[in-house]
């Protein structure tokens, strides 16, 4: 049996998903599984963010709401993932946003084959000061989002 590998790739372009939209930060991470995973990509990413352990959850929260100043819905409900709206699920993609005064988020996780998840990050700053504000963030969240795709991932 092999193990779960989290791969960094090159910040995407672009993404269908957005229409050409033009935004000021992007990432993307792989995520390769030792087994088909049949979760649906809402299930994968439910499993991955809201049953974290739960001083990470309200770290997320704590960071998303009072310093990117995201306007995230209340967490538990059906159309949200962590109080993040979600804009599109299908069986292998989920699209997920979030706004504030500072800037737009949106998440895209897509299955790109049966072991293989892909998920990417978009920043869409508002105001200057959402550079400043990602700047400082943005090397935290490079170092949370792999390991809680690992989780997601280990929990299949």
């Amino acid at each position: 049996m092999g193990s779960i590998r989290i791969t960094r790739l090159p910040a995407p372009s672009a993404d269908p998903s957005l229409l050409g939209q033009i935004f000021d930060y992007s990432d993307a991470f792989d995520v390769r599984v030792p087994r088909p995973d049949s979760r649906t990509a809402e299930q994968w990413a439910r499993c991955a963010l809201e049953q974290a352990p739960t001083p990470m959850r309200r770290a997320v929260l704590l960071i998303h709401r009072r310093v990117l100043r995201l306007r995230l819905e209340p967490v538990g409900r059906p159309d949200n993932v962590l109080g993040w709206h979600v804009r599109s699920s299908q069986p292998d993609q989920i699209e997920l946003e979030a706004s504030g005064p500072l800037m737009r988020a949106v998440i895209i996780g897509r299955r790109t084959a049966p072991v293989a998840t892909e998920v990417r990050t978009f920043v869409f700053y508002r105001r200057r000061l959402a550079a400043a504000v990602w700047a400082l963030v943005g090397p935290l969240h490079r170092r949370v989002a792999p390991y809680l795709l690992k989780r997601g991932a280990r929990s299949a």
